[in-house]
């Protein structure tokens, strides 16, 4: 009994606390030997997948073969080119101006009246003599003939009864029964119903010309562009009824500076541009103005063109291009070849690379055979220029001899090259098209 007692004293009871705390070290041990064993069975995956691929490379890089001594080149940048050119130019500039119409008129009523019929609208082609405009109200025009025929009537018989009453006064006057002054006086009497004949006459001929003018047509070819009456308006005379401008033929109406006026003539052939039908076109000096203005020092130039069936309308802005200089030969180059700058321009020109003898391509499994051509790029002058070329001369006196007639420039894809880039003729001659993400030129769009 008392061993008991001693034992019990000896190793004391656990306590709920301690069950506790003994359970969760054990969870403890098992989660740290769960993740020790999965990192250990990753690792050993990777290991086995990198092996693999070394020795997948290793033996494609065996059955290639050594490739000392075979460095690879740079990849070529894609461009298209153009050449120089030793030519007669004729330096132009552009000048704008405006379309205006050879004739315009504003069609008016001659007859005062009520407008009956109005069949034409704004924009409304009508043809010269045939086309009608407008028709007035006749009945009041009617009414005042028969009444002035009614007069001249009435005054014909009145000078009937006093020619024969003239004829009984000289009978009596040669019988010494009337006097000389009561005579004249019949003859002044018969005189005056003669002439108030006559202008009764006169004023039946103007009834009859109002007449005749009461349906309005058209002064010539061309279109109406503005209606100032409407069917039913009570217009007096001299009221306007439509505007009209003609057709068929326009003009280009451009202010030349005075140092240009000189190289222009009557006749001379000028090439136009209307940008917002994009159509070039070719028109004649019509007329030079002697009267400029006193401000500007330009001078009035109308250039005659075609319509193109109606295309052209009076108000359309036209660019003109007109000489500057007279003809000169000159180094040209395309207009897309020259980078231009406030303070230099630049062209870029190809030249055959001496560092290699295969010219690197895009694809570069199998590169072409011939030279390999670098980009170098040369600053120039602009002299002056045509719609389609730049009159060029290199800055520097050393550029001379690798600037000249026949030489490469490029024109499409230079925004993008450095000094001593290698690049690759482009022959597709198609325009080029932006792709998603880049520019038209090639290069990436950044945010």
């Amino acid at each position: 009994m008392s061993s008991e007692m001693n034992s019990m004293l000896k190793t004391p009871a656990p306590t709920p606390m301690t069950d506790r705390q003994s359970r969760q070290t054990q969870k403890s041990i098992v989660t740290v030997l769960s993740v020790c064993l999965t990192a250990f069975l990753l690792g050993g995956l990777v290991c086995y997948l990198a092996m693999s691929g070394f020795k997948d490379s290793a033996e494609a890089s065996a059955a290639s073969g050594p490739a000392v001594g075979k460095p690879r080149g740079p990849q070529a940048q894609l461009v298209r080119v153009g050449s120089v050119q030793r030519k007669p130019i004729l330096p132009t500039k552009t000048l704008v101006g405006d379309l205006v119409a050879v004739r315009s008129a504003t069609v008016a009523t001659e007859v005062a009246g009520k407008v009956l019929i109005l069949p034409v609208d704004e924009g409304s082609r009508v043809t010269g003599g045939e086309t009608l405009l407008a028709r007035m109200d006749d009945t009041w025009l009617k009414l005042e003939e028969e009444k002035i025929t009614t007069q001249i009537a009435e005054k014909k018989a009145t000078l009937s009864f006093e020619k024969s009453d003239l004829e009984r006064f000289e009978k009596l006057f040669q019988g010494s029964a009337m006097s000389a002054s009561e005579v004249e006086q019949k003859r002044s009497l018969i005189e005056g119903h003669e002439a108030s004949l006559a202008n009764l006459r006169v004023l039946l001929d103007e009834a009859n010309k109002r007449n005749e003018r009461l349906e309005i047509f058209a002064p010539f070819d061309g279109s109406v562009v503005a209606k100032h009456a409407e069917m039913g308006e009570y217009l007096p005379i001299g009221s306007p009824i439509v505007d009209v401008v003609s057709t068929g033929r326009i003009d280009a109406r451009i202010m030349v500076p005075e140092e240009s006026l000189p190289l222009l003539h009557i006749g001379d052939s000028v090439d136009l541009l209307v940008a917002g039908l994009n159509m070039e076109l070719q028109g004649k000096v019509f007329s030079i103005n002697a009267q400029g203005s006193v401000g500007s020092r330009t001078f009035p130039v109308r250039i005659e063109l075609d319509d193109q069936d109606g295309q052209l309308l009076p108000g359309m802005g036209v660019s003109v291009f007109v000489p500057v200089r007279k003809e000169s030969t000159e180094l040209l180059v395309p207009r897309d070849a020259v980078l231009t700058e406030p303070d230099e321009s630049t062209i870029w020109i190809l030249q055959p690379n001496s560092k290699t003898g295969v010219q690197p391509v895009a694809n570069s499994r199998q590169p072409d055979k011939g030279p390999s051509l670098v980009a170098q790029p040369i600053p120039v002058r602009v002299l002056s220029h045509t719609r389609e070329s730049y009159a060029i001369a290199c800055v520097r006196e050393q550029d001379r001899e690798r600037v000249r007639e026949g030489v490469q420039v490029v024109t499409e894809g230079l925004e993008r090259l450095i000094p001593g880039a290698t690049v690759r003729i482009d022959d597709d001659r198609s325009e080029l098209s932006a792709v998603p993400g880049t520019y038209r030129t090639g290069q990436q769009v950044v945010d």
